[in-house]
């Protein structure tokens, strides 16, 4: 994230640099992610729902923390709701980086 609000976010480049579209033309077009809104949450807990039109993502934090009980709680901080296309690019996307993580760091059991 951008320490000084003020300041313009930063374009992303190098090994995190994204594939930029082409538009009908068939020219590129520069993606610059604006970061000055963004809010950082932590989530240990990840659910997904979908209708005809949606898939919706849940975020949480497990509240218990290894405590046993009859109930688990789950705090959650974040929704998602993206179309099915979105889902799958994000999804291709997550696959690509999760090898890439276990090839240079380690396997994820």
């Amino acid at each position: 994230m951008t320490e000084n609000k003020n300041e313009m976010p930063q374009t992303v480049t190098g090994s995190d640099a994204i594939q930029a579209p082409t538009d009908a033309d068939g020219r590129s077009v520069r993606v610059r992610f604006d970061d000055r809104q963004m809010v950082t949450h932590y989530s240990n807990v990840a659910n997904v729902g979908m209708s005809k039109d949606e898939v919706t993502l849940l975020f949480g934090t497990n509240m218990t923390w290894g405590t046993v009980s009859e109930e688990i709680i789950i705090q959650l901080s974040s929704r998602i709701i993206m179309t099915p296309s979105v889902a799958k690019n994000l999804v291709e996307t997550l696959q690509r980086v999760l090898q890439e993580y276990e090839t240079k760091v380690r396997k994820i059991v």
